[in-house]
């Protein structure tokens, strides 16, 4: 009852286009205030348990690592690379554009960062290749979805810290699909290229090869440093991302030199702006998890489910689709919020291991990010593109249903997210 009071009072001040955090605050203060006699002063208190989380330090310590390298001219070097790589096939361009998704999507944990380092570098290549700029801005938003899937993720970080589940087991579980993911969508490139008669760029010699690698190697040293540090036990997830922040100063300031100190409190604020924006967030969704709780909505929700179909697996497909379809009209931080805590305990109720559907929710969750109408992802790199949100989405689905293609296959085969996990973090 109190969860659904709850549900009420949010939907209409959301209709009503209230900030999200308002709405969320406001609706605990009316449904505490006019039918419990809980007292006021939990509010502040549940939101500060919520963000008493340790896991939770490690997002400003990555979101200001990404910050760092995106500004040290990595994402040059990364496209380098990937043009060394894969840039004499067919539709090499495209590729590229995918591998550097990949390569940098280990660097920042975030598909809005990597659009944006690696989008202002592809877009104008694409186009001058001969795509369209709604197809580029399909093609970097979709990418936009591996930053993230392959570790560090932001995103599971938070779902970890909502649920007390390992960030660092849903770091691992998410490589195998997230390079799946990327191989398909450079394999649908490559179809899509023949297609349309596009061809491919120079092929780079291999001293050209082994040249790009050497000049991307402190890049690609971030990864190994992170997942590496996480495996052999030298650090957390939390105290990787501080390593990672020091790496990234080391490189940009003393080794490329593409940054300054001068440059430093502006990236400072960039990373602490990012932060509090998801903080706020996390913190006004403390005590809706709370409400949540008391008005034992996981339990409503399983009955609902189960009155639709008693197969586990159905349900838990009629679970993924409604996160990627929400995604289409709510951030992803918010829907890790306002869902998670609801939807997470379900995992255990349909069978699945609790990591398996942890990385399985977090991948539909991102997905959403690519979904139309709103996709906060498909929305940036259009702007970036100058191409409208229509013809974006035109171009979209191929890649939109490869995702979601390997989304489900994550909830079919367990060893697609629980392989590595077992086998480096047993």
């Amino acid at each position: 009852m109190t969860g659904s009071l709850f549900g009420i009072f949010f939907a209409l001040m959301l209709l009503a286009g209230s900030p999200l955090v308002i709405c969320m605050v406001m609706a605990s203060l009316v449904v505490l205030f006019l039918f419990t006699d809980v007292p006021g002063v939990v509010v502040p208190q549940r939101m500060f348990v919520m963000l008493d989380s340790f896991p939770l330090m490690a997002v400003p310590y990555f979101v200001l690592a990404g910050v760092i390298m995106e500004q040290g001219g990595i994402s040059t070097r990364l496209v380098d690379l990937a043009q060394a790589l894969v840039g004499h096939l067919q539709g090499g361009i495209a590729l590229v554009t995918v591998l550097a998704m990949m390569v940098f999507s280990g660097l920042s944990g975030s598909g809005t960062a990597d659009i944006a380092a690696i989008g202002s570098i592809m877009i104008p290549a694409l186009i001058a290749r001969g795509y369209t700029r709604g197809y580029a801005a399909a093609l970097l938003g979709s990418a936009g979805a591996l930053g993230p899937i392959i570790p560090p993720s932001i995103i599971m970080i938070l779902y970890a810290a909502l649920v007390n589940q390992s960030p660092a087991k849903m770091f691992l579980g998410g490589i195998l699909p997230g390079i799946l993911i990327g191989v398909g969508m450079m394999a649908i490139c490559w179809l899509q290229a023949r297609r349309m008669g596009i061809g491919a760029e120079p092929r780079v010699p291999w001293p050209g090869k082994v040249r790009a690698i050497g000049a991307s190697g402190w890049a690609l040293g971030m990864p190994v440093l992170v997942l590496g540090g996480i495996v052999l036990g030298v650090f957390t997830a939390t105290e990787a991302g501080v390593a990672a922040v020091v790496y990234a100063l080391v490189v940009g300031l003393f080794i490329h030199r593409e940054i300054t100190f001068a440059d430093l409190p502006r990236l400072l604020y960039s990373a602490a702006y990012t932060t509090t924006l998801v903080m706020v967030i996390v913190g006004a969704a403390g005590i809706f998890a709370w409400l949540l709780a008391i008005g034992q909505a996981p339990l409503v929700v399983q009955k609902a489910l189960l009155s639709i179909t008693d197969e586990p697996f159905l349900a838990a497909l009629i679970v993924v689709v409604f996160l990627i379809i929400a995604g289409g009209f709510m951030d992803i931080a918010a829907l890790i919020v306002l869902f998670v805590p609801v939807l997470h305990p379900l995992g255990a109720v349909f069978g699945y291991d609790g990591l398996q559907w942890a990385v399985t929710l977090s991948i539909a969750l991102v997905i959403g990010g690519v979904t139309p109408p709103v996709a906060d992802f498909l929305f940036i790199s259009a702007a970036m593109a100058k191409a409208t949100l229509r013809e974006s989405t035109r171009h979209v689905w191929p890649f939109l249903w490869w995702m979601i293609f390997v989304n489900v296959l994550c909830l079919l085969v367990p060893g697609l997210t629980l392989w590595l996990p077992g086998l480096l973090m047993p």
